[in-house]
């Protein structure tokens, strides 16, 4: 928009300028197309020019403020979905890897008391990467540092003997849903260790 042709906007396509300044060239030239129309409509209120336009503009800045907090709760509420889900992912990881140790009569021995001493904090947390990996949703694994190298390879043998569980006779695969695909990456987790693992 340029100033030298004229109001930013007309009475019939009135708009406002909620995402830069308050008094921005924008919005003091909508105050003057809303002052003018103002003093159209109510012409017994004996109010200027100047003080409709000054009015309005101060109304725009506490628009602009509720425009802001709605969009600062919505990233809120976004990034507490995000974390849900990926709670809720953490769980079924949890929960699949102990199932897949108790059905193996070869490990279950070992497997099992690895997994429950590692509890549901003991499991990775992953990051979603929407841009996917041949279509489908990645998710790139937050390494725990503090965690053994070896008890992640039993993690991941068991991830593995999950899939083999996962198919039938002759390579027929089972119903329900898939587990999603997990990726390692140089990206590390925050929390804490687990305590009280056993040496």
């Amino acid at each position: 928009w340029d100033p030298r042709h004229g109001p930013c906007c007309t009475v019939d396509d009135f708009s406002v300028d909620l995402q830069g300044y308050a008094r921005s060239e924008w919005n003091r030239s909508a105050a003057q197309v809303f002052a003018v129309e103002y003093l159209k409509r109510y012409e017994g209120d004996n109010y200027t020019l100047e003080f409709v336009a000054e009015a309005w503009l101060t109304r725009v800045a506490g628009m602009k403020a509720q425009f802001k907090n709605s969009q600062q709760d919505k990233a809120i509420r976004k990034d507490r979905k995000a974390l849900h889900r990926r709670r809720q992912r953490k769980q079924e990881l949890y929960a699949r890897r102990l199932d897949t140790a108790y059905r193996y009569a070869e490990i279950k021995d070992q497997a099992v008391p690895v997994v429950q001493s590692l509890g549901l904090d003991g499991m990775s947390s992953d990051e979603l990467d929407h841009e996917g990996h041949d279509g489908e949703a990645t998710y790139h694994i937050l390494d725990k540092d503090w965690r053994s190298r070896r008890i992640t390879a039993w993690l991941r043998m068991l991830d593995a003997l999950h899939l083999r569980l996962r198919y039938s006779g002759e390579w027929q695969a089972t119903s329900g849903a898939w587990p999603h695909f997990r990726t390692s990456s140089l990206r590390e987790s925050a929390r804490p260790a687990v305590g009280e693992l056993p040496t």
